[in-house]
């Protein structure tokens, strides 16, 4: 009888543990895709953001405040509607209201530049040129850090579905160690998109306009 009930125990336990760990956000994304579909709206994208090493403190009194299952993530899905843009919120918790947008340009930027989106990538943080080793192979300078913010992206238009990423560390360069893909990384469209995404979303964050769904 010990033994079974040690066995059911520790079965609950990796159970648990196994729930911690799941992640949400394909399961997110493609109930809000379904939402959309079924009002005719095809074209949209998601961008994730993910900070590492950041405490996420429960409060219980407050409605918002979520107890996140593995590493607290943010998610926002931009769309468009006739004429009217908007932006909704989700984390591992689930979705939060959806904001009417002033302007529609990460939507407009989006859909004139998909392709480019598409191709581009990222590229690290490389201090010296590339060189020719005598093996043959080419051999990089490269710098990083770990538990920098990631930004994730899942591109939905044409019928045509993908997705990229980046390392925010990677848009960075320092005096003494000056990056070389700065400036042409900055150039990026997927940058660019980011960087109108992420002025929208922190000025509405600072506003308290996002409210959890019950």
């Amino acid at each position: 009888m010990q033994k079974s009930i040690t066995i059911l125990l520790l079965l609950i336990c990796n159970l648990t543990i196994g729930q911690e760990k799941v992640d949400p956000t394909e399961s997110l994304i493609s109930e809000f895709k379904a939402e959309l579909n079924e009002k005719n709206i095809m074209d949209f994208f998601v961008v994730k953001r993910i900070t590492y090493g950041t405490a996420q403190i429960v409060d219980l009194s407050d409605p918002n405040s979520c107890n996140p299952n593995g590493i607290y993530f943010t998610m926002y899905a931009f769309w468009k509607d006739g004429k009217d843009s908007f932006v909704k919120k989700f984390d591992n918790c689930g979705g939060f209201n959806s904001l009417k947008l002033s302007d529609s340009k990460p939507i407009e930027l989006y859909k004139k530049n998909y392709e480019k989106l598409k191709s581009e990538k990222v590229k690290s943080y490389q201090l010296k040129p590339d060189s020719l080793g005598k093996d043959g192979l080419i051999y990089k300078s490269i710098l990083s850090r770990t538990h920098q913010p990631l930004r994730y992206f899942w591109f939905f238009i044409k019928s045509m579905e993908f997705t990229n990423h980046f390392d925010t560390y990677d848009l960075t360069t320092e005096k003494e160690k000056p990056n070389l893909n700065y400036k042409s990384n900055s150039k990026l469209k997927l940058v660019k998109l980011n960087a109108i995404c992420e002025e929208i979303i922190d000025e509405l964050n600072d506003k308290n306009m996002f409210n959890r769904l019950e």
